[in-house]
């Protein structure tokens, strides 16, 4: 199967015409739908249908975008390493990090890597787990830094711990529950819950559970972490997050711990990233630089 074909394939897609295909790809419409034409024949399945309004997929087309996508980004992370294999340290690093690593992990080692690979851009976004294996198995990140709800097979993913955090219960320093002792005193409160999507984070789950209470339901729920404690300041939510967040000089004098005495597990960070597809020289300096900081740490 031709490179051009899946390009040809996936312009279509991304444009949502052949027409604006063969702009975006620099060739004629006729080409365009040529190598459409082409590649289902080689698959033996149809993967588009032609409308007014420009193209569908068939369920094919649905299950082979999937494939192609990763196909077209292990292609462009192949001639990353490449050029990275020759010395040339250009390319790009994408990564998926846990809102918990960006209080101190990423700033420190993101200066160290742009100080050893000044020509690399580096992409970073923010998710746990669920986004984390999607984005991994699509081919649109070289590696993740978050927690595992769920285990991962051995087979698929290479998993690395390189943290375990103190994790806590913080609130504003004017919240009525800022000197709760119990789980059970933070029934009412308003929790948020980070970027854990439809589902309670895991953690609290099992931090209520361990003290034979229900996890409370989420009130608030928010995928980025500067969202997260600007709602905290403000309010008097609660929210489980990493004890160093509320030491740090610019939360100090707006958030506490709350001196819960009910036992709260250690949140570990884990490196993960495919089996199948090694870390370019780029992407396994980044992960040995956040292990290395992590591990500096303790």
């Amino acid at each position: 199967m031709k490179l051009d074909l899946i390009e040809a394939f996936m312009a279509t897609l991304h444009s949502g015409s052949i027409r604006a295909a063969a702009k975006a790809l620099h060739q004629s419409q006729p080409g365009v739908s040529k190598k459409l034409r082409q590649l289902e024949a080689e698959l033996g399945v149809p993967l588009i249908t032609r409308s007014q309004k420009g193209i569908d997929l068939t369920r094919y087309g649905e299950a082979f975008a999937v494939r192609a996508r990763a196909i077209l980004n292990e292609t462009d992370r192949a001639l990353d390493e490449m050029k990275q294999l020759r010395g040339e340290l250009e390319g790009a690093v994408r990564i998926v990090l846990a809102p918990s690593s960006c209080v101190d992990l990423v700033p420190q080692a993101v200066r160290l890597f742009q100080r050893d690979c000044p020509q690399v851009r580096l992409d970073i976004y923010e998710g746990l787990q669920a986004l984390a294996i999607d984005q991994l198995r699509a081919g649109h990140i070289d590696f993740a830094v978050c927690p595992l709800w769920e285990p991962l097979s051995e087979s698929e993913f290479i998993v690395e711990e390189i943290e375990r955090m103190r994790m806590a219960v913080v609130t504003s320093v004017t919240s009525r529950y800022r000197e709760s002792t119990r789980l059970a005193q933070l029934d009412p409160a308003d929790w948020v819950h980070v970027g854990a999507g439809a589902n309670i984070s895991p953690l609290v789950v099992k931090i209520f559970e361990r003290a034979g209470l229900a996890a409370p339901q989420p009130r608030m729920e928010c995928y980025s972490m500067t969202s997260t404690l600007a709602l905290l300041v403000h309010s008097e939510a609660v929210a489980l997050l990493p004890a160093k967040l509320a030491q740090q000089p610019q939360y100090r004098d707006l958030l506490v711990e709350v001196p819960v005495r009910d036992t709260i597990p250690d949140y570990p960070l884990y490196i993960i990233h495919r089996r199948e597809s090694p870390l370019t020289p780029a992407s396994r300096v980044l992960a040995s630089t956040f292990a290395r900081v992590a591990g500096a740490k303790h």
